[in-house]
């Protein structure tokens, strides 16, 4: 994945996290900016075909995130 590929990923699972648990809080919680970057390096977006599974998705990774 090429740089610009993977910042636009990043965005992508990003403003998923800032539906859920709002901007303010992402921004400032290293953990969600960690999981997006692992995320991105291992997956591909084109997993689910609705934003509402995209963000239960991504709320369950994150509370089960070690």
């Amino acid at each position: 994945m090429d740089i610009k590929q993977r910042e636009k990923c990043w965005g992508f699972v990003m403003s998923s996290f800032a539906r859920t648990y709002g901007v303010k809080r992402i921004m400032a919680e290293e953990k969600f900016h960690e999981i997006a970057l692992f995320w991105c390096d291992v997956n591909a977006i084109d997993k689910y075909k609705t934003i509402e599974e995209y963000d239960a998705y991504f709320k369950k990774l994150y509370e089960d995130w070690k």
